[in-house]
């Protein structure tokens, strides 16, 4: 898979969330010519949008060739985050589809829950499947790239209120002045680069995700293993998908 392209970030997706939308308002599960008639798709762009959806649990095959829809979006409603998060998820989710085939790395979209991030939306290869299983979890969010984006751009004095939080043992690593200049570097740059603190082999890039004035609300993430490329070599494909997902919400919200 290549790192950048000059393809607008979403648009070709939009064609597969036509097909989930057929999928989801079926009541049985739909032959290939049955998926062109209601999607108005040509089965040569189905074949090839199907086998992205059903790699990703988004669709899935039957045994009779026919479709029906996959899992992702359960496992995204079992997150249980809030009604917005999940709301957010769903709006993004075409856009994450692309920047997961761009990069081939695992994807998610990083929200900020108190001192905590949480991963919703995670898309991935079965070889990071370990890794992907790792970030349900909500994670210390100044011991991950994405938490500390998030605590960077939405706090003043992000340091202070981890210093502040309750019961975390590691709250005085974020009152140092490495913490701080990291805060500051983040500011400055627009993207977090850093390895887990929490998830073991985990390096992450993420971009932050703005909702005009409003702040922002959530972090693009892109995901690796430590002893893979450098994940930095996705920083621009990641900032053109947190852009086109900035465009597309300026309406939703």
């Amino acid at each position: 898979m290549g790192t950048a392209s000059t393809a607008p970030i979403g648009g070709p997706l939009r064609k597969a969330f036509t097909v989930v939308e057929v999928l989801a308002e079926a009541q049985r599960p739909l032959t290939l010519s049955e998926l062109s008639r209601l999607a108005n798709l040509p089965k040569s762009t189905l074949h090839r949008l199907l086998r992205a959806l059903t790699d990703i649990g988004l669709a899935v095959q039957r045994e009779s060739k026919s479709y029906e829809l996959g899992t992702y979006l359960s496992r995204l409603e079992a997150t249980g985050g809030s009604a917005g998060v999940q709301q957010l998820s769903c709006l993004v989710t075409p856009f994450l589809i692309e920047l997961f085939q761009l990069t081939g790395r695992i994807v998610s979209l990083g929200t900020l829950s108190g001192t905590k991030v949480k991963h919703v939306g995670a898309l991935y290869r079965q070889e990071y499947v370990e890794l992907a299983m790792a970030l349900r979890q909500p994670l210390p969010a100044h011991r991950s790239a994405a938490g500390r984006l998030l605590l960077a751009v939405a706090e003043r004095n992000p340091a202070d209120r981890i210093d502040a939080a309750p019961g975390d043992a590691d709250s005085d690593l974020a009152g140092t002045g490495a913490m701080r200049h990291e805060f500051e570097r983040i500011r400055r740059s627009g993207l977090s680069y850093a390895r887990s603190e929490c998830v073991p082999d985990l390096v992450e890039l993420a971009a932050p995700v703005r909702l005009g004035k409003s702040g922002p609300v959530a972090a693009v993430v892109v995901g690796d293993t430590v002893n893979s490329k450098d994940l930095r070599r996705v920083a621009r494909v990641l900032r053109s998908t947190a852009n086109a997902i900035e465009h597309e919400l300026v309406g939703a919200y």
